[in-house]
């Protein structure tokens, strides 16, 4: 009789095992789809800083955190098909540490938004996001606490969801899920106590999603941060006496190109470092400075045709310039 109750309990525990891992399945299938990767370019950098978005609507609204695009001149979204768009700064809420990117797409795959009012301490957590840039990372754990108030800097962090699901750098502007595939939290720190003190261990924390929604309508309804300018990518110097002779170009005025942002509309066309601009749409480019002038007085969509000298030879590129984030 004994063996058989515990033949049944082992049965029972199997199965029991195995729901719980196909909810987990079944509800980071759910999850990831609406999770984007984010490439941050700051002061014309061509390293950017790494981070994660939510996708809200299907019309292209992401909601990530404010620290995550502070300061950004070009913001890179990464669909999870890997699609790429370049994304617009809408508005921020940097006291809330919130901010919502625009896209120009449509039939986006919308998150499930749960109630982070219901949310229950030990319940499982799955955090996705783009941790370290190893994007769609997915780690599992539990809400190990619940209303932390946390203040970092300037801003106060309130009622915050705690986890021990592994949050890295990059993380952050994740989705905090649970097992239906509903959105919990925005996954947002990693908190290692006072200054002087060790790195903590397992001591993760999201926004409430319920707050962060709030926040979210609030910045759809307000006016854009950004004009939507056009955005070409790239980062040059005026054309000098000695980049002509050292690049042999028999040119002396243009811009040369000092570097390209990665997945940009120059770097979808196929231009170059050392690449030397001397004509925009058949007009000539004195300076950078009027070359930056020419550019602007595009709309983000439209296509202009560079003339360029390549290691001694005229060619010409033509390049559909894309929406600048700010």
């Amino acid at each position: 009789m004994k063996r058989w109750v515990c033949l049944l309990l082992l049965v029972v525990t199997a199965w029991t095992w195995a729901d719980e891992e196909a909810d987990r399945i079944h509800a980071t299938e759910i999850g990831r789809r609406s999770v984007v990767s984010l490439r941050v370019y700051r002061n014309q950098s061509t390293r950017p800083g790494v981070g994660s978005g939510i996708i809200l609507r299907s019309d292209g609204f992401i909601l990530t955190n404010a620290h995550v695009v502070e300061g950004a001149k070009v913001v890179r979204v990464g669909l999870p098909g890997g699609k790429q768009y370049n994304g617009r700064l809408w508005k921020t809420a940097p006291d809330k540490d919130l901010a919502l990117v625009k896209i120009e797409a449509t039939g986006l795959p919308v998150a499930r938004i749960g109630n982070s009012d219901q949310v229950k301490l030990a319940q499982t957590a799955i955090a996705i996001g783009d941790p370290l840039g190893f994007s769609g990372t997915v780690t599992v754990g539990t809400v190990s606490g619940m209303g932390r108030d946390i203040k970092i800097g300037s801003v106060t962090y309130p009622a915050m969801i705690q986890t021990d699901a592994a949050i890295n750098p990059g993380s952050s502007g994740g989705a905090l899920i649970n097992l239906s595939g509903e959105v919990i939290g925005v996954n947002t720190l990693i908190y290692n106590g006072p200054q002087g003190t060790r790195p903590s261990q397992g001591l993760g924390f999201a926004i409430p999603i319920t707050h962060a929604i709030a926040v979210a309508k609030t910045l759809v309804s307000q006016r854009p941060d950004s004009s939507g300018k056009p955005w070409l990518g790239v980062v040059g110097d005026n054309l000098s006496p000695e980049l002509t002779v050292a690049h042999n170009i028999p040119a002396r005025r243009g811009v040369m190109v000092r570097s390209i942002v990665p997945g940009s509309p120059a770097d979808q066309a196929g231009m170059r470092v050392g690449d030397a601009i001397v004509q925009c749409d058949a007009k000539s480019v004195l300076s950078l400075t009027d070359f930056l002038s020419q550019i602007a007085g595009h709309k983000p969509g439209d296509t202009v045709e560079l003339g360029i000298w390549r290691q001694g030879k005229k060619t010409s590129v033509k390049v559909t310039l894309d929406v600048a984030s700010q």
